[in-house]
């Protein structure tokens, strides 16, 4: 009879584990692959009733030769220069810790990031994900925390003061009838909810035990409401979740001279945000450009993005296709191919990172399995020796 000994049980719980692991992935990448399939299909079959017969919606080979090539090629290079902002800022970071430019570990931290928020509802999973692939590749345990949390508060800080902008010009661009006046106050709602977490972070790392206590209060409430069930192991998770990322701000805070270079790519990161789509627009719908269209597309991103993340969908997949169909029927000149706007922006902003993880993780998958085996060959071959 083999004998089993602690280490062969902990290897066999490891592999075992690993396995499981990589099921759960691809049954929630292939539930994700076909929520995406669903959200397109209502994409164009709202946008069929949106523009109603007397405006159909262009078929791909009347779409092909319909778009403006030299736009297209435009478009291309704002989303080769708006990946390029985004990982930059990993990148920088990376620079501040650890002295090294990083250029390939920022990339993909960046793409897996975007990956895991998609995959997660309400965009939960990316933070935690880049801190373990920060951490997988040797990175000092201090960098690979802060800078995600860093990244994360930074830049949601900027893209809120400027939806706050956006949001209180939206009336002067976008026509007010009763389905832009209910998304325009949805997206204010939307907006000071999502504000709440980092703030909560800012006010944990500056008034620690009087935001604990209240932490106690909420979930104590939850849980008379019976919307949480274990009230106890609740609390402990969030008391210590919300001290790890207070601990990671502190460290930001100590240091801020050294990311005012952050700030500013998070202010282009954000202004590429809202005004990719007019890229969109213009190559594909044809549409003449003006600073006016500019700031109409730059509002209906914003109430697009506030009014879906109110769907706790990954990624918000079906509420960003049905939202921006809703709001992108505004433009003039844009129905026969408000399908296909809506579907190149959020390829350029959703489906790419999706596809790019998936990528990502099937390349680590072979990968280790090459160098498993080749450890294994060499392994073989020292004991024939």
């Amino acid at each position: 009879m083999e004998n089993y000994t602690p280490e062969k049980k902990a290897i066999q719980k490891a592999m075992k584990q690993e396995t499981t692991n990589t099921r759960g992935w691809w049954i929630k990448t292939l539930l994700m692959l076909l929520l995406v399939a669903l959200s397109i299909v209502m994409l164009f079959t709202l946008g069929d009733y949106l523009t109603g017969e007397d405006t159909p919606q262009l078929s791909l080979s009347q779409l092909v030769r319909s778009i403006d090539y030299p736009f297209f090629a435009l478009l291309l290079a704002v989303v080769v220069f708006y990946l390029l902002v985004e990982s930059s800022k990993y990148a920088y970071m990376l620079k501040v810790y650890t002295g090294k430019f990083r250029f390939r570990v920022a990339v993909k931290t960046m793409l897996l990031g975007k990956y895991y928020d998609g995959i997660t509802p309400l965009s939960t999973g990316g933070q935690p994900f880049q801190i373990y692939y920060l951490h997988k590749k040797k990175i000092p345990s201090g960098a690979a925390n802060v800078i995600p949390v860093a990244r994360y508060v930074v830049s949601i800080f900027f893209l809120s003061v400027l939806s706050v902008v956006l949001l209180s010009l939206t009336p002067r661009y976008v026509p007010q009838d009763t389905v832009g006046t209910t998304m325009l106050i949805i997206s204010w709602i939307s907006l000071g909810i999502n504000i709440l977490f980092p703030l909560a972070l800012t006010l944990f790392s500056l008034f620690p035990k009087p935001s604990k206590k209240f932490i106690l209060i909420i979930v104590n409430l939850l849980h008379k409401l019976r919307i949480v069930k274990r009230k106890y192991r609740t609390s402990i998770k969030f008391v210590r979740e919300m001290r790890e990322y207070s601990d990671c701000l502190k460290q930001f805070w100590k240091q801020l001279y050294k990311f005012i270079p952050l700030m500013f790519l998070c202010i282009l990161e954000s202004l590429l945000f809202v005004t990719l789509p007019f890229f969109v627009v213009i190559a594909i719908a044809n549409v003449t450009p003006s600073v006016e269209l500019v700031m109409q597309i730059a509002c209906l991103v914003i109430i697009t993005r506030y009014t879906a993340l109110l769907v706790p969908t990954p990624g918000n997949t079906g509420a960003m296709e049905a939202a921006g169909s809703l709001v992108f029927v505004t433009v003039q000149g844009i129905g026969a191919v408000l399908g296909w706007t809506v579907l190149v922006w959020r390829f350029f902003t959703y489906y790419g990172y999706i596809l790019s993880g998936i990528g990502i993780n099937i390349f680590e998958v072979i990968r280790s399995a090459v160098r498993k085996h080749r450890a294994d060959k060499a392994a073989r071959e020292r004991t024939s020796l």
